[in-house]
C-alpha cells in the first residue's frame, strides 16, 4: 500500500534565513526514493509563481499550496478556494493604515501594492527572493488564494490581529513583522484531508514534515507528523516526532531511521 507524505519547504527541506538555498542531496535522494512506491506531495504557503523552481525540478507527485487553497496531482487541479473581496479589502485597508504591504496571490501571480515600499523590500531581504515575478496594477478582476502582509513596526501586530479577526486566518511568520494571510478555516491541513481522499491513502500510512505555525493544521491531519529542531518554539508543545534541523538533512535522517528508505 502506497504512503502519502506531504513536505513542508521554507525551514524544512530549503532555508533561505539562513542561507540554505539549495536542495541537499540527500533530499534529492530522499524524494526520488519515495516516489518509486509512494506519493510525495510538496504543501506550502506559496502559489506557484512563488515556487522555487529548484523544488519544481524535483517532480514531486503533487502540490498543496496558498495553505491549503488550492491542490493539484500529477499536474491536474484537485480544488481551488479564493478569496471573498470583501474579506480582501478588509486585509488591504489595515495594511494601509498600519503602513505595511501586501502580496496577492492567484495560483501563479504576486500582486504587490508597491515595488518600492520599505516594508516590502525588507521582508523580500530576510526572505532571500528577487524581485522577479512581482507585479503591481489593477485587482479588481483577480481572484486570489492567499496574501501576506507585513510591517516595519511589529508593535502594531495586536492590533492588526484584532482587526483582521472574523475576516480571515493569520499565520505569523518566525522572522519579521509579517503573516500569511489565509481564507478562514482553510490551512495545510484542508489539503491533507482532501488528497488523502482522493488518492484512497490510509490515515496509518500519512506523514508530514513542518517548521512552522502554518503547518500546524497539516501535522494534525496525519498519523505521523514529524517536525525538523529548528521550528518554532510554539510547536514544540504539541508532542510530535522530532528530527533533526533542516541544515543536517533532519528530513532524510527520519526516513532512514524508521527504515522508509535505504541510506545514500
Amino acid at each position: 500500500m502506497a504512503r502519502l507524505f506531504f513536505v513542508d519547504v521554507d525551514g524544512t527541506i530549503l532555508d533561505g534565513s539562513r542561507n540554505m538555498l539549495e536542495v541537499s542531496e540527500k533530499t534529492r535522494y530522499a524524494i526520488n526514493e519515495l516516489k518509486k512506491d509512494n506519493y510525495v506531495i510538496i504543501a506550502s504557503g506559496r502559489c506557484m509563481g512563488l515556487m522555487d523552481p529548484k523544488i519544481i525540478e524535483l517532480e514531486p507527485n503533487g502540490f498543496v499550496l496558498c495553505n491549503g487553497a488550492y491542490a493539484e496531482v500529477d499536474h491536474k487541479e484537485v480544488y481551488a478556494l479564493y478569496f471573498d473581496k470583501k474579506d480582501l479589502n478588509k486585509v488591504i485597508e489595515v495594511v494601509n493604515k498600519y503602513e505595511g504591504f501586501y502580496i496577492l496571490e492567484t495560483y501563479d501571480e504576486m500582486y504587490v501594492d508597491s515595488l518600492e515600499s520599505k516594508p516590502f523590500l525588507k521582508f523580500l531581504s530576510g526572505w532571500a527572493r528577487a524581485l522577479d515575478g512581482f507585479v503591481t496594477g489593477d485587482i479588481s478582476d483577480k481572484k486570489f488564494m492567499i496574501a501576506m502582509i507585513g510591517f516595519l513596526d511589529p508593535d502594531v501586530k495586536p492590533q492588526v490581529e484584532k482587526e483582521l479577526s472574523g475576516y480571515v486566518d493569520l499565520a505569523s511568520h518566525k522572522q519579521f513583522a509579517s503573516y500569511d494571510v489565509n481564507i478562514r478555516g482553510i490551512n495545510k491541513g484542508t489539503g491533507v484531508k482532501k488528497l488523502r481522499e482522493f488518492l484512497n491513502v490510509d490515515y496509518e500510512d500519512t506523514y508530514a514534515f513542518g517548521d512552522a505555525m502554518n503547518d500546524l493544521e497539516m501535522l494534525q491531519e496525519v498519523r505521523h507528523p514529524v517536525l525538523v529542531t529548528n521550528c518554532a518554539n510554539e510547536l514544540k508543545h504539541f508532542g510530535f516526532e522530532m528530527t533533526d534541523d533542516v541544515l543536517d538533512d533532519g528530513f532524510y535522517n527520519y526516513l532512514v531511521l524508521n527504515k522508509l528508505i535505504k541510506p545514500l
